[in-house]
């Protein structure tokens, strides 16, 4: 019996080992309407804004997604994804007004610092 125990006990185990690893991609466009929410909360987008925030956002993650598809070398994709995400702020910065851009640049240095924190603690 314990014999059968132990056995079922393992088996749970590695099942839920198994589906733990499973990590469910979200879609450009649930990516880029999730930045888009969390762009309007934090800079106070009206609903214009929004809309041409979202079709900008869209385009980037339309674009990292077809990029990391293509599976080039490490350097050539990362100048690839830099160049994206440039457009992409040059775009938004159009969108914004002086105090949102500010706003903007303020979130992104704290996204930087934070993940530079992260990669201290490694």
């Amino acid at each position: 019996m314990k014999k059968l125990l132990m056995l079922l006990a393992l088996a749970c185990g590695l099942n839920y080992a198994a589906n733990a690893q499973k990590k469910v991609e979200k879609t450009p466009a649930q990516k880029a309407a999730n930045k888009t929410e969390h762009l309007q909360k934090n800079l106070k987008l009206t609903a214009d804004q929004a809309k041409k925030v979202n079709v900008i956002l869209l385009a980037q993650a339309t674009s990292i997604d077809s990029l990391k598809k293509l599976k080039q070398d490490k350097k050539t994709s990362h100048l690839a994804d830099q160049k994206i995400k440039q457009r992409t702020a040059a775009g938004l910065n159009k969108i914004f007004t002086p105090e949102q851009q500010k706003a903007y640049a303020k979130l992104k240095a704290d996204k930087k610092a934070k993940k530079d924190a992260a990669k201290a603690d490694e």
